[in-house]
């Protein structure tokens, strides 16, 4: 079975709505929006498979604010995580040393992130100082590294923008190293090399305390399939 099939195979087993023949896309259920099963990150680099995509919610009233989707490098996956290969999508989820190898920025990694309400550019730019603050607050003091509140500063420049409109696409990869790139609507922010800045980022969806564990939970569905080496 290849890597793609069995992709969706886990999508449909998860409920998901598929759709492959005309343009190689997954819908995530939730949101309605697709995602393409393989994609080429901002900053160069080769093509990146899917893994799994989840929507973010906000408030009591669970509104929908954007769909997410997690890729990575197929080939580089295999080699750092080949300790976890052969291991069910749940046994993953518990694994804090498996989320720990992703988030030391080893393979080229990247979200995708896709509006599905009309959303203020500053809405957006305080809801990630919100979740990253905290996290590079501690890195900031105990490695003495006076830029990263710069890097912050740059990537909240990522959002001077009056509005993010539903269908806005918002492209973040990290390569080994912690070089960020990103692109919203396809049009290029400036690169921050910060490789603090880059776990902070992914630690949002995938470290111990992720905006959502079910969103966590589904972004690593794929990687039982990707590690088995299919292609």
């Amino acid at each position: 079975m290849t890597w793609l099939a069995s992709l969706v195979v886990l999508a449909l087993r998860a409920g998901a709505a598929v759709q492959l023949p005309a343009q190689s896309t997954i819908v995530d259920r939730q949101s309605g929006m697709a995602f393409p099963v393989a994609l080429t990150p901002p900053g160069g680099g080769g093509p990146q498979q899917l893994t799994g995509t989840a929507t973010r919610e906000r408030t009591i009233f669970r509104v929908k604010v954007y769909a997410y989707g997690l890729y990575v490098d197929a080939g580089a996956a295999r080699t750092a995580l080949a300790a976890f290969a052969g291991r069910p999508a749940a046994a993953l989820d518990r694994d804090r040393a498996f989320f720990q190898r992703l988030l030391d920025m080893r393979i080229p990694i990247t979200l995708r992130l896709v509006m599905t309400r009309d959303v203020a550019g500053e809405a957006i730019g305080n809801a990630f100082d919100e979740a990253l603050k905290p996290r590079l607050a501690g890195a900031s003091t105990e490695l003495n590294r006076p830029d990263i509140a710069a890097a912050l500063e740059r990537f909240r420049g990522y959002f001077n923008l009056r509005e993010l409109a539903r269908g806005t696409e918002i492209v973040f990869s990290c390569s080994p190293g912690g070089r960020l790139n990103a692109t919203v609507n396809a049009e290029s922010r400036p690169e921050i090399q910060s490789p603090v800045l880059c776990s902070a980022l992914f630690d949002v969806y995938l470290g111990e305390k992720p905006v959502s564990t079910h969103g966590r939970r589904s972004l690593v569905s794929g990687f039982p399939a990707l590690l088995a080496g299919s292609k």
